[in-house]
């Protein structure tokens, strides 16, 4: 039986001109190899994070990082006769090794705020290697604040030290942020008393400066004498530390003969 469109050249060249279109869609529809190659790029770069969290789990580092942070402390960090006031538990990851986090202690002094992290062992590394430690210290003024925060994509709570140079986050364990929240409102207490300090210093330094620059002038001011009862030239002369001459030529005297009222010019101003 033939096709009712037998005949019909039209239909026919018509119906080709419509499958024609359809197929180039479909070629093209197609995945581009690049497009196809960043996609494995991608799935590799999830894997290797997957695997590196994976290793980080069931790897965990058996040492107590509090404990040998407190240990460096006593032995290392604090300086004589300095008092530790407030401590608390605190872990900082570095972008590199996200999954990896540095341990330690964030401690309040009278003398400081101090930071000493225990740093992730190498995974590779024999375990019997002494342990290396990221420490730094803030001074207590104005030019440091300790504020709340977030780390680790915002799940954890965090203290954020923030200095004129740099922010620096450190997270917080659940169990701790107790102790986290003295320590920050202990460090607010101490930055408005040092704000408070500052402005008083200010102050005194804006007065001080004032006066010296009016004691100055004042130096720079020429000086006179009225004669009083039993003064001579030469009395008045050493008085204040120059010569009869002097006082001559500075009061266009004929002579050395004062009298009693009279105004002496004893030192000219100073330019």
């Amino acid at each position: 039986m033939g096709s009712p469109y037998q005949g019909n050249s039209a239909v026919g060249r018509a119906l080709n001109s419509t499958d024609t279109p359809r197929r180039r869609r479909k070629r093209k529809r197609r995945m581009r190899p690049a497009t196809r190659y960043s996609i494995v790029v991608a799935a590799m770069v999830v894997v290797v994070i997957a695997i590196q969290f994976l290793i980080h789990v069931a790897r965990t580092d058996p040492r107590d990082s509090r404990a040998i942070a407190e240990r460096e402390l006593q032995l290392n960090s604090i300086q004589p006769g300095e008092h530790m006031l407030r401590r608390v538990s605190v872990f900082k990851r570095p972008a590199i090794d996200y999954f990896r986090a540095t341990r330690g202690l964030l401690v309040l002094t009278d003398r400081r705020l101090l930071y000493l992290g225990l740093e992730p062992r190498d995974l590779l590394a024999a375990p019997d290697l002494p342990p290396t430690f990221d420490e730094r210290e803030f001074p207590l003024d104005t030019a440091v604040r300790l504020t709340s925060g977030r780390t680790l994509f915002g799940i954890a709570k965090a203290i954020v030290i923030t200095t004129p140079r740099e922010k620096i986050k450190l997270g917080v364990p659940s169990g701790a942020w107790p102790e986290a929240n003295v320590i920050i409102g202990d460090m607010g207490v101490r930055y408005k008393k040092a704000v408070t300090a500052s402005a008083q210093q200010r102050q005194f330094l804006a007065r001080f400066e004032a006066q010296r620059r009016a004691a100055e002038v004042e130096r720079k001011k020429a000086k006179y004498y009225v004669v009083r009862r039993g003064d001579a030239l030469g009395s008045v002369a050493t008085m204040w530390n120059t010569t009869i001459d002097r006082l001559r030529d500075w009061n266009k005297l004929p002579n050395n003969t004062i009298r009693i009222g009279q105004k002496l010019l004893v030192r000219p101003a100073i330019e």
